[in-house]
């Protein structure tokens, strides 16, 4: 499940994990506290999970999946 974050891995150091979690709360719209995100980075070190950390895995992007899917088709039909 926390594999869905790019570059979150649990051999990273708890700051680096609470950074990249503070990274991915933001570009999905959730900014976190250093406080939060440094609890969550703390559980997620520990292997435990937090519901908190659904809202930054499930962020979608509407508008950079349109533009993937528009240079596939490109792709294809060339």
């Amino acid at each position: 499940m926390f594999s869905d974050i790019p570059g979150l891995d649990r051999a990273q150091t708890k700051n680096e994990i609470r950074d990249r979690l503070l990274v991915e709360a933001f570009w999905a719209g959730h900014p976190l506290s250093k406080s939060k995100a440094n609890n969550l980075a703390d559980k997620y070190k520990k292997g435990m999970y937090d519901p908190e950390l659904q809202r930054i895995i499930n962020y979608s992007d509407p508008v950079g999946e349109q533009a993937v899917n528009n240079v596939l088709r490109e792709m294809v039909n060339s």
